[in-house]
Order: C-alpha cells, then sequence, then structure tokens
C-alpha cells in the first residue's frame, strides 16, 4: 500500500504517518507493506527525517506538492504521484491532510488504484480562510470524498464537522479512529530540574509551556495577551514557547513579548518536550482550531494537566480533572485558568496517565488500521489478507 503525506515535517500528521508506515511493514509481522510519499517542506518548517529512519521508516518525496493552491505545480504533482502509483501498483492508497488527500486521491483513481482512503488531521474550513475560500475547498472535499471509499477522522468531534455541520460525506463513509501516539518516553519518569536549569529558574518558579507551529491559527498572541494578565498576579511566572514557524511570525511574537522578555522564551523546535513536561506546571494551548492535539496527549501522558481551547478535537482528548477548556480568544478565562493551575501546582494521577496513553497508543492505531484495511479488502477486492505474503479469495 502507498501512504501519502502531505508534507513530512513536525507536527502530529507525520508522527501519525510515521509510526503507521512502521507498524504495517512485514518486518514487524504486518499483512502490509507500506511506501510512504510526502511533499516539499515550506520556509521555516523543520523536517523527521531524523525520526524516520530511527523508525525504519524511509520516505519518498514529490517537490511539486507544495502546501498553497497552485494549479500548475498541483496538476504537476498529480501527474508525478499517479506515475509512481502505476509503478508500484498498490491495493490501497491511503492519504493524509488536505494536500496530499487532493492530490493523492486524483492520482489514485487516475493510476486505477482499487482502494483510496483519507484521513483528516484537521480541516480548513474555519478560521484560515476567507469564506469564499472556505467554501471551495468544501465543494472540493466533497468531490474527493466521492471517490473515497473510506473517510477517517481522527475524533468523534471532527467526524460530526465532516457529517453534519459541513456535510462532506455521508455517515456511513466516515469511521473515527483516534491519533496514535509513541507515548513510552512521556509515560517514563524523568528527573525534575533539568529544564528549569536550562533556563535558570528556581524549582518553586511559576512555569507554563506551550508547543507548537508558529502559524496564526495556533494563536499565540492571544497566550501572551493571557500571559501578560498571569503576570500581574504572578509576577515571577515564566512561559516557554518551544516550535517556530515563519520569520515573521516569530517576529512579530517577539515583538508583543517585549515588555516583558525576561519572563518569555523562545525555545524553537525541541526533541525533548519529556523534559519540559517533567519540569511544567501547565501547558497552555490556544488555537482556533485543530483536529486532535499532539501536544496535549504528550502532555497529559506525562502528567501535565492542561489549559486549552475548546476546539475541534480537544474536547474529546481532555477528560475533566486533567485540565480547563475555555471559549477561543477568552484572553481573561484563559488568564484565570492558567493563573489557577500554577497557583496548587499538580500532576496528574497515574490512573488517568494511563488511560490517555491506552486511547491514543501508537500500537492500538496499527491494530485498527490494519483490519479496517482487511475490511476494504475482502469487500472490494473479494480478498482475505492472511500473511504478509499471501492473499486468497474467501470461501
Amino acid at each position: 500500500m502507498v501512504r501519502i503525506q502531505s508534507r513530512i515535517c513536525v507536527g502530529g500528521p507525520a508522527l501519525h504517518s510515521i509510526l503507521l508506515s512502521e507498524g504495517l511493514s512485514r518486518r514487524n509481522g504486518s499483512r502490509y507493506e507500506t511506501t510512504l510519499i510526502g511533499g516539499a517542506l515550506e520556509p521555516g518548517e523543520k523536517g523527521m527525517e531524523d525520526f524516520a529512519a530511527a523508525r525504519g521508516v524511509a520516505f519518498e518525496t514529490v517537490p511539486s506538492m507544495r502546501r498553497a493552491v497552485n494549479p500548475m505545480l498541483d496538476a504537476q504533482a498529480v501527474v508525478e504521484t499517479a506515475r509512481r502509483l502505476r509503478r508500484v501498483k498498490p491495493s490501497i492508497v491511503h492519504t493524509h491532510t488536505a494536500k496530499a488527500g487532493a492530490v493523492g486521491r486524483t492520482a489514485a483513481r487516475l493510476a486505477g488504484v482499487p482502494i483510496v482512503l483519507h484521513t483528516f488531521h484537521g480541516h480548513v474550513f474555519e478560521g484560515y480562510f476567507s469564506d469564499r475560500k472556505a467554501k471551495a475547498f468544501i465543494a472540493a472535499e466533497r468531490a474527493l470524498a466521492k471517490v473515497s471509499d473510506r473517510i477517517l477522522a481522527i475524533s468523534k468531534q471532527q467526524r460530526d464537522d465532516l457529517v453534519d455541520k459541513y456535510r462532506i460525506a455521508p455517515a456511513h463513509k466516515v469511521d473515527v479512529v483516534p491519533l496514535g501516539l509513541d507515548l513510552d518516553r512521556f509515560r517514563a519518569d524523568h528527573p525534575r530540574g533539568a529544564f528549569r536549569a536550562e533556563l535558570g529558574l528556581a524549582a518553586d518558579t511559576p512555569l507554563v509551556v506551550a508547543v507548537g507551529r508558529i502559524v496564526p491559527i495556533k494563536r499565540f498572541d492571544v497566550l501572551l495577551d493571557a500571559f501578560a494578565r498571569v503576570l500581574a498576579k504572578l509576577p515571577n511566572a515564566h512561559l516557554a514557547i518551544a516550535g517556530d514557524g515563519d520569520p515573521a511570525d516569530r517576529a512579530a511574537l517577539e515583538r508583543q513579548a517585549a515588555p516583558f522578555a525576561d519572563r518569555i522564551h523562545f525555545l524553537g523546535w525541541r526533541r525533548d518536550l519529556e523534559r519540559m513536561y517533567a519540569d511544567a506546571d501547565v501547558l497552555a494551548l490556544t488555537s482556533d482550531n485543530e483536529g486532535t492535539p499532539v501536544t496535549v496527549i504528550e502532555a497529559l501522558s506525562a502528567g501535565l494537566p492542561v489549559v486549552a481551547t475548546r476546539v475541534g478535537g480537544v474536547e474529546d482528548v481532555v477528560s475533566d480533572g486533567d485540565g480547563t477548556l475555555v471559549a477561543p480568544g477568552d484572553v481573561e478565562a484563559i488568564a484565570a485558568a492558567i493563573q489557577r493551575e500554577l497557583t496548587a501546582p499538580r500532576r496528574l494521577s497515574a490512573p488517568a496517565r494511563d488511560a490517555v496513553a491506552q486511547r491514543f497508543s501508537h500500537r492500538r492505531l496499527v491494530g485498527d488500521i490494519e483490519a479496517l484495511y482487511d475490511d476494504l479488502m475482502a469487500q472490494k477486492l473479494g480478498r482475505r489478507v492472511l500473511s504478509a505474503t499471501t492473499e486468497v479469495a474467501p470461501c
């Protein structure tokens, strides 16, 4: 089978695709073998080659598959992808995220691939574009859903959006398959103090962390406004932001943070999030839109409470007692929730951490997707997969 991801860059969708590609490989006992294809990285994005290589996953790049809509490049990407699919001759093409979904599904049908699936890791129908552009994307997704055998949502809330709110596809065609992540390093016990020492902070200094791409939809500007209000009550608090993006977006945030720059740390991309979570008092997420936020899952697995906006699939992740959900853009509510967590620092219980780890395990994800592929192979091709190398017609 072939898996197509818009870009193999730092973030939840690429993690998801790499872990699936690793799990659905014959060397790991799967009945399938995966070829992973990704588009070109954008300026400011960091690739995940090292992570993929450590997992034994190689991927090919389609240079013409870019994030922005460009009719000439998009057509070139379709042609190039279809050419690769004709060479590989997969039984299944599974696409992830919007651009890969458009290019990959079109190319798969042109190449005569019998089974085509698409996973929404979020959507761009709100908060990204003008109403006119959003309506065009909705129309395009409805057309693409008609040539898809199955649409996968990563949360119940997202499924409701796709089926009821935006009518992308009928209910029988949309399944919920939650994200799967390797959470073992977050579940492990890590010595506390190393990250605070790096920042020059005492053990009792109130510390907020935020993780994500620095792009407008993540609303780090709202977080900075909220943190300014927190400082009015807790003047010794600190905020550490791990992530990067377009240099202009980061520069705008740094200008906004200038009045209290000694309390805010822009860290760039970090690979040691488990060290950050071990030392932090609360994780903040202030996005206007999310699919299922990886950073929230990882933080909860590490025992760190969260303050997050109630958007997308966030509500499907955060349970009572795990933290506080607030309306997007509500600076006062975000500040008040962060202040509460900083005033009485705590860690989540072992059962709460275990529940998150079990729901979002990459092992569970691989099993769910493999079972779905088996079902579609039987339905569409009349074949039942018995092993990694043998397919037979059912009796």
